[in-house]
């Protein structure tokens, strides 16, 4: 965890947001069926937050807090109490009414989920970074950029 976020940070996701954020997770990037690729939960997304998007804690800790009343009034029952397609159900209602809700989180989850050694294994990736060996680019048909090129520049100069 990076130090200097850490008491800032220290406190917003209690014992009960966690949990929430947890269910949420898998639902922005479930495990695979076949058990090969984790959930996004199993792969330490909220220690990523912290270290890589602190400022996106105080909006997340809202909408979790948003999220737990609305199944609570709706259901009568926290959020991580409900079976999967209620909270799905929850979560799609919260975006229908403000196609903001939890953006930040779903970027920042699937940023966090497939820099993952196991996810890139999974894949069948090497677990490396792609400097300083790069990754080689299949060269493509360039003849399919002829209609772009046909169009002409759609800008003006500086």
């Amino acid at each position: 965890m990076n130090e200097p976020h850490a008491p800032r940070t220290a406190g917003l996701l209690n014992e009960v947001r966690s949990a929430i954020l947890d269910r949420v997770l898998d639902l922005i990037v479930p495990p695979s069926a076949d058990g090969r690729l984790p959930g996004a939960a199993a792969l330490g997304v909220p220690e990523y937050l912290v270290a890589n998007a602190p400022d996106a804690l105080a909006v997340l800790c809202r909408e979790l807090d948003s999220l737990e009343a609305q199944a609570r009034e709706r259901f009568t029952h926290g959020f991580c109490a409900l079976d999967a397609a209620q909270r799905q159900s929850l979560v799609d209602e919260a975006r229908a009414r403000d196609p903001a809700f939890m953006s930040r989180l779903a970027l920042e989850t699937v940023t966090c989920y497939y820099q993952h050694d196991r996810v890139l294994e999974a894949l069948g990736l090497e677990t490396r970074p792609p400097y300083p060996q790069g990754f080689q680019v299949i060269a493509g048909d360039l003849t399919l950029l002829g209609p772009v090129r046909r169009r002409g520049k759609l800008y003006r100069d500086a």
